[in-house]
């Protein structure tokens, strides 16, 4: 007879390598669904942290672009002045003000101001307006300092834009503030 093998008391041949009891396999079934349970949540909230950054990379970058845009326009301006009137001589406004209006390389009348928690901007005189933020991005201030701008000074005309825009990310508000110092790549009278 085989070493593997036993008889029972009532004459049944019965191994003595049994398998995994009930027991044994709830417990390990058991075991292994709370390793797979912990990772799938590891997993998920990790996939949820990377949708938020994702989100939070792409507002900043529709600010950046923003502030580029009107950078440029300002660099290659002229004959600044802050307010929306279009009428108006350059004219610094070292408090502030939430827009600008200059003129840009091509002679129009270049308008970008805050209004409604956007960036807008104008290109001919304040007509019509188009939106330079996305619609997720609620801009909560945005101040332009304009210095030099009267040509009797006999300085570099510079503009000073600081943005505060915030926007809501999953369940978490981000904000963001940037800056950026502009000054006129024209050569001073």
């Amino acid at each position: 007879m085989d070493k593997k093998q036993k008889i029972s008391k009532r004459g049944y041949k019965k191994d003595s390598l049994t398998g995994f009891t009930l027991l044994e396999m709830i417990v390990a079934i058991g075991v292994f669904s709370i390793a797979v349970l912990i990772a799938v949540s590891s997993f998920l909230s990790l996939q949820s942290s990377e949708k938020k950054i994702q989100s939070s990379v792409n507002i900043q970058n529709n600010l950046r672009f923003a502030l580029e845009i009107m950078a440029k326009d300002i660099r290659t301006g002229e004959s600044y002045h802050c307010g929306a009137d279009s009428g108006v001589q350059p004219l610094d406004c070292p408090s502030g003000a939430s827009s600008l209006t200059f003129k840009n390389t091509l002679g129009q009348t270049v308008i970008y101001r805050k209004i409604n928690s956007s960036i807008q901007k104008s290109s001919d005189g304040g007509v019509v307006f188009q939106p330079l933020t996305s619609s997720d991005i609620t801009v909560d201030d945005l101040t332009f300092y304009v210095v030099g701008a009267p040509s009797n000074e006999n300085l570099q005309p510079r503009v000073l834009i600081t943005l505060k825009a915030s926007s809501l990310v999953g369940a978490s508000i981000n904000e963001f503030n940037l800056e950026t110092s502009v000054s006129q790549r024209k050569p001073a009278p």
